[in-house]
């Protein structure tokens, strides 16, 4: 089976979990290896944004990926696991004295699709400007007034200067795959889905 992770902290989390619910799982220090093959699994680890288009297009069967990520592209995979791990928040912030805004919001965000969808629902006129790099810069230096973007502690928000305005939903890991992998390998497929999903509904 071929398994793609999210490379980072998403990764980290993931093998101390795989190994605590007894799955097969790649060596701690892989080095520079983009692919390990261990037992009869090749682990492919690539960039969060990128975990699904390898489960989506057969390149990988499974995947684990940061439910933001699901939730801002909305890809065509099957979210078969929440993982107790990964959990974070996506929230609206920025600097204290400009909370109320402007009567036209700009919103800067690595997560457009998101920001453009919670602003409609409370029917804020807003401008949307994605961003790739830290978001955190937009409203120090005019770019916007305020970002949407993942909050884990609030340690980078307040070294900016910068506050929680509201919670837009929580965050967590997934366990993802696709129709075609199920069809192809329905029993292992099934049995990871069994050990993982045991230790999470905990």
């Amino acid at each position: 089976m071929k398994v793609a992770i999210a490379k980072g902290r998403i990764e980290t989390a993931a093998r101390e979990y795989f190994e605590q619910v007894g799955l097969t799982v790649w060596p701690e220090k892989r080095g520079r290896e983009l692919t390990v093959e261990v037992d009869g699994h090749e682990f492919i680890f690539v960039k969060g944004d990128d975990v699904y288009k390898y489960v989506m297009h057969g390149a990988a069967d499974v995947g684990v990926v940061g439910g933001d990520i699901l939730r801002e592209k909305t890809p065509g995979v099957l979210e078969v696991v929440d993982l107790p791990f990964g959990r974070c928040r996506m929230a609206v912030c920025g600097p204290r004295e400009r909370r109320n805004g402007t009567k036209k919001l700009k919103v800067a965000s690595k997560y457009p699709n998101i920001a453009i969808s919670h602003f409609a629902s409370k029917r804020q006129n807003v401008e949307v400007i994605a961003l790739n790099g830290s978001v955190e810069l937009a409203p120090l230096t005019g770019l916007a007034d305020c970002i949407v973007d993942i909050v884990e502690t609030g340690a980078t928000l307040r070294a900016n200067d910068l506050e929680e305005y509201e919670t837009i939903f929580t965050v967590n890991a997934k366990f993802i795959t696709s129709e075609t992998a199920l069809a192809n390998d329905p029993d292992e497929l099934k049995a990871w889905i069994r050990r993982l999903s045991k230790e999470a509904d905990r």
